[in-house]
């Protein structure tokens, strides 16, 4: 997408040629800046698509006539369809500020309707489903202002006149008719440019003519064999220099081209070695240049950014992170293209991570500060998913936070969770899969090809990090013990929407005297887990993620002068016949003396069971369980560990009504965050429906998750925090449940 830093671009003035010290600007920047350009550009009332979906394009012949001192288009546009429904009608999209002369199908005119930003076609007979044809419609008039997505200004001094284009995301059909939206590309198109002599014309694909007519002016043809969508398609019209230059990519020698202001020489000249290089890097990381067989090149324009169009990227000047941004869309956007703005991160997180990668490479020093800067943008506020939830707002789209940055470090965060090498080998998967490339791809088709790749199911990872909001922060303690060290991992959501962010978590222990350190990577699968580690030294400090892969904020550090609390690991209650049974089990038993087992009707008021003696470690699996006779009366209970030092640590709440009718259900497990399982041990089925009741005697309505049997699921994700009792009936009255 097009990158803004008009308003800016003083600060980065002396900084376009991009000194080895380190790069041009922050990937944040033009992340902040481009999404700032399509608020200024779009309105609401422009996203709408109007075009039928009864035809699929095939190919698109544009001519047109255009002068950059007249704020006008004239011309025809020929669409090659083939009926994917059977109809006798179809309908482009075309601004109602542009006037349709004529619409011809096999050389005889048609009539048509243009309302609405639709242009509405009515064939000469019905058309079969499969059937391929054409229809050419011949329009003129000045494009509508509201969108800019055809502007005609001057540059330099004294003012010279040009004409550009910049469509993304709805602007296409303000200067020609086409299909405006994310579900149909063209194969291939030409593009035919009159212009005044003293001009020239630049677009997609590759020059084939520039053929003198009549009056002065150049008939400039253009050609563009691949799939292209038609936000991608554009022109640019000035007293342009050209610049030619070349890169071997893949055995290919692909032509790489410059149109530029001729008071803009210098700096595009001497910005082509970046791009060249970035080229040879994305390459070899994603696979060659997808347009290899054409060109690439850069075409210089009025807007203050620039903007992926496909073979030739329009630029304002060549900011070096601005180069290796736009460059990196020609494989993600252009090749692969989001199938719909929800999935904008697509395009923008992969191209804002692929300048990322090119910036590290080259400026390995400021990686870990580009980062940082970045996640403390990503956590400036608390919700926000890269998921786009409103795609009415287009700031929402590309916004600067969730689209580009936290889009960007979701791929830092599966680089680090799946390691680089199976990564990028899922990544070039998902780029040459046939049904993807140079075609449109949803999120889960990301999540597929990662997960082929991996082996791993990443359901958990993309329901956290996509469509999930917030992040996660840490509140962690440790102990040093000798060469040793205990961790216990505590995590706490900076919104509602995820209950806990599954990650592995590094952390890099050292000894400032002796100048000893090492990475451990804790596997964090739930809260306040207790981990210990053999350093072969002493710790004495201990950094989070020293290399800045995750997305946190907030974090903490306690070390603590004795062993950390026992962590139960596990927790359990289960019902045999009238009794209770309890089982535990602990991680660490260093300080630990025993276990009091409480009782309790209400959850409020409590009685001691019974006690357990601590093994002190002495059993390598720290199990133990307790029967407990006769607990009609009671429901609730929970385990007291105390400290040889007196300090105590109490275990969540579980329940279990346990008696001659009650005694064979089962609620597991409880407490419960999201779903539970009912179930009993005498075949009674469950009941499709179940009834709660919170303390305040309001009733809830749950329908099971899965087929009848008698063992069901069911989902209180949706209620809050508290206790929940089920309505008498079908035996199992008054289970209660604890929600998390």
């Amino acid at each position: 997408m097009r990158l803004l830093f008009l308003f800016l671009f003083p600060l980065f003035a002396g900084q376009v040629l991009a000194q080895e010290s380190g790069p041009d600007y922050s990937t944040s920047d033009i992340a902040a800046l481009e999404s700032r350009s399509a608020g200024l550009r779009i309105n609401a009332s422009g996203l709408r698509v109007m075009a039928s979906n009864n035809f699929d394009v095939k190919y698109y012949r544009c001519e047109w006539e255009v002068d950059p001192s007249v704020n006008n288009i004239k011309g025809s546009v020929t669409p090659h369809f083939v009926m994917s429904i059977a109809g006798n009608s179809i309908t482009l999209d075309l601004s109602n500020a542009l006037t349709v002369s004529a619409v011809q199908q096999r050389g005889s005119n048609v009539a048509f309707v243009h309302a609405g930003d639709a242009l509405t076609i009515t064939l000469q007979n019905p058309l079969t489903q499969g059937t391929k044809d054409s229809v050419t419609i011949s329009y003129e008039g000045t494009p509508p202002a509201t969108n800019a997505a055809f502007v005609v200004t001057t540059h330099g001094q004294p003012a010279t006149p040009v004409l550009w284009t910049l469509s993304e995301p709805y602007g296409s059909r303000d200067w020609w008719p086409c299909k405006n939206g994310l579900d149909d590309k063209a194969d291939s198109l030409d593009i035919y440019i009159t212009h005044p002599a003293a001009y020239k014309a630049a677009s997609n694909g590759l020059l084939k003519s520039e053929t003198a007519v009549a009056g002065s002016k150049t008939r400039t043809h253009w050609k563009h064999r691949y799939a292209i969508a038609s936000y991608l398609v554009a022109i640019a019209v000035t007293n342009y220099n050209v610049l030619d230059n070349s890169v071997m990519i893949g055995g290919a020698n692909v032509p790489f081209k410059t149109y530029c202001y001729p008071e803009s020489q210098f700096n595009f000249q001497n910005g082509v070695q970046n791009a060249l290089n970035a080229m040879v890097q994305f390459s070899n990381l994603f696979g060659d240049y997808p347009f290899k067989n054409e060109k690439y090149g850069h075409v210089q324009f009025g807007w203050g950014g620039g903007m992926e169009h496909q073979t030739c990227s329009f630029m304002v000047n060549m900011g070096e992170t601005l180069i290796a941004h736009e460059l990196a869309h020609q494989w993600f956007g252009d090749k692969v293209t989001c199938a719909t703005w929800q999935d904008i991160w697509l395009n923008e997180g992969f191209a804002t991570h692929l300048a990322s990668i090119y910036a590290e490479a080259k400026y390995p020093a400021s990686t870990k500060a580009t980062r940082t800067n970045e996640i403390n943008s990503i956590t400036s506020l608390p919700g926000g998913s890269v998921w786009v939830d409103n795609v009415n707002d287009v700031n929402r789209i590309f916004s600067n936070r969730l689209s580009y940055l936290k889009g960007s470090h979701l791929l830092y965060m599966l680089r680090w969770i799946l390691s680089d090498a199976t990564f990028f080998a899922g990544v070039n998967s998902y780029l040459n899969d046939p049904a993807l490339a140079y075609g449109y791809a949803t999120t889960t088709n990301l999540r597929l090809h990662l997960e082929a790749a991996s082996g791993k199911d990443l359901t958990y990872f993309f329901n956290q990090w996509f469509t999930g909001q917030g992040y996660p922060s840490y509140q962690i303690e440790w102990h040093p013990m000798g060469n040793s060290v205990q961790v216990k991992m505590h995590q706490t959501q900076s919104d509602a929407s995820v209950s806990f962010f599954q990650l592995p978590v590094p952390l890099l222990f050292r000894n400032a005297n002796t100048n000893q350190e090492k990475l451990v990577v804790l596997s964090n699968t739930e809260n306040d887990q207790f981990f210990t580690d053999n350093l072969g030294f002493e710790a004495t400090e201990v950094i989070f993620d020293p290399d800045v892969w995750l997305i946190t904020r907030n974090n903490t550090f306690t070390k603590t002068s004795g062993p950390l609390p026992v962590v139960f690991s596990r927790f359990n209650v289960e019902c045999r016949g009238t009794n209770a049974r309890l089982t535990w089990q602990t991680t660490e038993e260093v300080n630990a003396d025993y276990f009091e087992i409480l009782g309790s009707k209400d959850a409020r008021h409590w009685e001691a069971m019974g006690t357990v003696k601590a093994t002190g470690n002495s059993n390598e699996t720290n199990e133990y369980l307790f029967n407990i006779e006769a607990t009609l009366d009671r429901g609730y209970y929970r385990i007291k560990e105390y400290d040889t030092d007196g300090k105590t640590h109490e275990t969540r709440i579980v329940t279990a009504v346990c008696g001659p009718e009650n005694g064979v259900w089962k609620v597991y497990p409880n407490p419960v965050r999201d779903i539970f399982t009912l179930s009993n041990s005498f075949g009674k089925p469950v009941a499709d429906a179940l009834f709660l009741y919170d303390m305040q005697g309001s009733r809830v309505v749950l329908k099971s998750l899965s087929a009848p049997g008698n063992t069901r699921n069911f989902s209180i994700r949706h209620l809050k925090p508290g206790l929940y009792v089920l309505s008498p009936g079908v035996g199992y009255g008054g289970l209660k449940i604890i929600k998390d």
